[in-house]
């Protein structure tokens, strides 16, 4: 009989707990337009108002989760506006695709180096078949440098000066090849020789909402390029005058944008900073570190692009 009992009760939670991921990932939430603002939502929703796309998410409400940016909520509880008693609530957001960068060697020829990487892609840690893009981005170069496709490894060999090595980034995008809606970038930094899974806000906190760019500086900087890069295009940002703006334009690709802001510092040193649109990796909410988990996962869509989505509760406390 005790065993019919907990089995019961687990059934009613896991109903209960199913019903209110599936609230969030399918309700626009109370305003259905509170990403496009700084009010804290009265009913949590991330579904994009309007959509006509099953489980389509809005770019700017995954914005107001990043706690990193300058536009993140402030005093916002998801578990209160979800409507959740006592319950610790989680969200992650990723990639379908996973991209691993790994360069694997660099010859110096004149004025320029010859650098080679391997480029692995993989769903669920198997190889995937995609297309890719890449480009460098510095204070001297910033082009598509490689087009490939393959079986979930790549060798990818380009030229970049020798002077621009210190300071540029390799921005790789993969795209699936049996369905364009699958798109990843990745990010590798040739000053620190790594892939960089977050921007670094060393010197610039660049946030993307509402199409458009804010930054803000720990130090006097001078800004001197601002570049959009998606799959299949790159394009300059054109700043708003007399603001700390940029407009990012409505490019029509199935892909994540990459930001990149280039500059100088009072002393001539040159920097950059970068940052996706959707800020995707996203972790918002608890981590769950030694505790109950119940997670519910999802395939959303952003902006024409497929990701996962896990959104995880504590313990229903009886």
């Amino acid at each position: 009989m005790q065993t019919s009992i907990n089995s019961t009760q687990d059934i009613n939670k896991e109903s209960y707990l199913q019903a209110v991921a599936d609230h969030i990932i399918t309700n626009p939430g109370a305003p259905v337009n509170w990403g496009t603002s700084s009010s804290v939502p009265a009913d949590f929703g991330l579904a994009a108002a309007s959509s006509t796309i099953p489980y389509e998410l809005d770019i700017d409400k995954i914005t107001r989760l990043n706690n990193l940016n300058n536009y993140a909520l402030s005093n916002f509880s998801m578990e209160n506006a979800a409507k959740l008693n006592n319950i610790a609530l989680g969200i992650t957001v990723s990639q379908v695709m996973t991209i691993n960068i790994t360069q694997t060697s660099s010859s110096p020829n004149g004025n320029d180096v010859f650098f080679t990487f391997t480029i692995l892609t993989s769903i669920d840690s198997e190889p995937t078949s995609a297309s890719l893009n890449c480009y460098v981005a510095n204070d001297s170069l910033s082009d598509v440098t490689y087009s490939t496709s393959g079986i979930g490894v790549y060798d990818v060999t380009f030229k970049i000066p020798s002077a621009a090595t210190g300071n540029a980034i390799l921005i790789v995008f993969a795209r699936a090849s049996f369905d364009d809606r699958i798109t990843s970038y990745a990010i590798y930094n040739f000053q620190n020789s790594t892939q960089e899974s977050a921007p670094s806000n060393d010197i610039l906190s660049l946030t993307p909402l509402n199409y458009m760019l804010s930054y803000t500086n720990s130090t006097d900087v001078t800004i001197q390029n601002g570049y959009i890069f998606s799959y299949s295009y790159q394009q300059n940002l054109t700043l708003v005058q007399g603001t700390s703006q940029y407009l990012i334009p409505t490019i029509i690709d199935n892909s994540p944008f990459v930001i990149v802001l280039c500059g100088s510092l009072d002393n001539g040193t040159y920097f950059q900073e970068w940052t996706s649109y959707p800020q995707v990796p996203l972790t918002a909410g608890s981590s769950f570190e030694d505790s109950e988990q119940n997670v519910f996962s999802y395939i959303v869509t952003i902006n024409g692009v497929l990701y996962k989505v896990n959104i995880s509760f504590g313990d229903v406390i009886s």
